[in-house]
């Protein structure tokens, strides 16, 4: 692998003039830029609970149902942690050159993040969903980190990665709380009635009610991420990231294969032995529901999603390092590269798709149809992402963030190459 230039997922080069790139890297990115399109539109776009009877509704058949248990396994909370390892994973190469770690480099990275965060507003009015307000912040987190050493570094990534923080607070909370009267499991009168709110608003709802009730709805989804524990995993994950980058897994592969291989074969089999303990437990054995059945259940799903990440982290590094491989994952390259853009399209088609200010499909159609629509909608943005970089050297809102990033305007077009030179 020729190529050791590592970007920001869909962030301007680390410097004028730097083109090279790890493909590997845009590889992972346009995978994970799949699996979460995958997540998202199974679910029709919605970012929050649903009322049961509309539940009901798009899970009624068995294909729903099947669809609905393989996305919780293999697709939910699994990639957008790899989305948040690779912020990691470009932060560390944009930190090595020794010039780049003064204040000169660190005012440019907060302006850089300052505008991640202006358009991650942009897009969480609306969508709640949004990830990229959520990385603007954690990535000012990042910062203390950048001089701890390796072995400090890899224990607090995982400590945060298994949601350990979260998980603390759940047992306090269990201990010390009087016996609840709710059904465990279950949610509250509140949760319900909030649940129909967001409902009515995304079903029924104006374009102008939609940005701004999303927008008043900020606070109430960062005390989801608090309070789920979400916010640690993904800065757990950026810290992973930023160690795989100082160890140079990436850049120096043929070195770290053996690791790779170990890293594989040790998640796939934990992920397994995860998943048949959750069986055994909880289908089996049926333990009863209380809060200290929950704190189990959400630490075997937190470490399953963790194990389960870094599997396909490893998996689809090695199988990218295999001739013929590699030739088809290539394909992934080209969406990696536009990774800022290509998530704000998902976005686009999801909103069109389901809102009710558009076409209106959600709750019309099963999460089997739903699902079924990620195969075309990545197809098409496959193709488009190839077309698009064989004429400029960015996506679109790529370069806009590195004009702004550097405050002028960057070159765009791709220069001609000479009939000379291609014949």
């Amino acid at each position: 692998m020729a190529s050791q230039t590592l970007v920001l997922p869909g962030h301007p080069a680390t410097a004028p003039g730097r083109t090279e790139r790890i493909e590997v890297v845009d590889v992972l990115r346009g995978f994970a830029l799949f699996g979460i399109l995958f997540t998202h539109i199974s679910m029709q776009f919605v970012a929050g609970m649903l009322p049961e009877p509309v539940m009901q509704a798009v899970s009624s058949h068995p294909a729903d149902q099947t669809l609905m248990v393989l996305s919780g396994i293999f697709f939910q909370g699994k990639f957008y942690t790899i989305f948040s390892f690779l912020f990691g994973l470009s932060f560390a190469l944009q930190m090595a050159p020794p010039a780049r770690r003064g204040s000169g480099f660190l005012a440019r990275y907060a302006w850089r993040l300052l505008l991640l965060g202006a358009i991650g507003l942009l897009h969480h009015v609306h969508w709640r969903g949004d990830i990229l307000s959520i990385y603007a912040i954690l990535g000012f987190a990042m910062l203390p980190f950048r001089n701890v050493p390796d072995q400090w570094l890899a224990a607090v990534a995982l400590l945060l990665v298994l949601n350990v923080p979260a998980r603390l607070t759940e047992g306090y909370r269990a201990a010390t709380a009087p016996a609840a009267t709710a059904v465990p499991g279950q949610p509250d009168e509140a949760a319900k009635r909030g649940a129909q709110r967001y409902y009515d608003l995304i079903s029924h709802g104006s374009y102008g009610e939609n940005l701004r009730e999303n927008f008043y709805a900020f606070r109430e989804k960062m005390a989801f991420q608090v309070d789920s524990g979400r916010i640690y995993m993904t800065l757990g994950f950026f810290l992973l990231g930023l160690y795989a980058g100082r160890r140079r897994f990436f850049e120096s592969f043929a070195t770290h294969r053996a690791f790779f291989v170990r890293l594989c074969r040790y998640t796939g089999l934990g992920t397994l032995a995860l998943i048949a303990a959750a069986v055994v437990l909880f289908l089996v054995v049926k333990l009863p529901e209380n809060a200290y059945t929950g704190l189990l259940g959400g630490f075997i799903f937190d470490t399953a999603n963790a194990a389960l990440t870094l599997f396909y982290v490893a998996g689809v590094t090695l199988l990218f390092g295999k001739p013929r491989w590699a030739k088809r994952l290539a394909g992934l390259a080209p969406v990696g590269r536009m990774g800022l853009t290509n998530y704000l399209v998902q976005t686009v088609i999801g909103l069109v798709l389901f809102q009710g200010y558009a076409f209106g499909l959600l709750g019309e159609i099963g999460v089997a149809f739903s699902s079924a629509l990620a195969l075309p909608v990545f197809a098409l943005q496959v193709q488009y992402s190839k077309w698009w970089l064989s004429r400029f050297r960015y996506g679109p809102l790529e370069w806009l963030w590195r004009s702004g990033t550097y405050l002028r305007v960057q070159p765009f077009r791709r220069p001609a190459v000479p009939q000379a030179e291609l014949a």
